[in-house]
């Protein structure tokens, strides 16, 4: 949001590198770096591999009081042929109340892999009988 533009050699992250800015009263996240790993998510439960070439713009905005609209143009060259685009509408309700609790993610339960058909995927890693990790070398 400062106006600094990508680095020129990021760390790949599962989240990219952001950055940000505002055109009117819409908030334009472009979104890089990505690891191939990370999949392109169809839905809440299916995705496909973006194999390391992922580039994400999204736009939000208000469409209504209460309603955020996340409008985003997916572009991943070696996974498919053009840019995907796809709208995700988020409503708040006010009157009903919630907890947010924190997620858990095991640092080295999935290690970088490859499916058949030579995706960038994460596998499980090896653990022993009683739960630990075992060192990947």
């Amino acid at each position: 949001m400062d106006g600094r533009q990508h680095p020129e050699d990021p760390d790949l992250t599962l989240h990219g590198h952001s950055i940000g800015h505002w055109e009117g009263d819409t908030l334009v996240i472009d979104t890089t770096a990505i690891v191939p790993q990370a999949y392109i998510a169809i839905s809440e439960a299916v995705g496909i591999p973006n194999n390391g070439d992922m580039h994400i713009v999204e736009r939000l905005h208000l469409t209504a009081p209460n309603v955020l609209s996340d409008e985003m143009e997916i572009t991943a060259p070696k996974v498919l042929s053009t840019t995907w685009k796809t709208t995700r509408n988020f409503r708040r309700y006010p009157d009903r109340h919630y907890e947010i609790t924190e997620g858990e993610c095991e640092q080295e339960d999935l290690i970088p892999g490859k499916d058949q058909f030579g995706n960038d995927i994460f596998v499980p890693n090896a653990q022993q009988a009683y739960g630990t990790v075992h060192t990947v070398k």
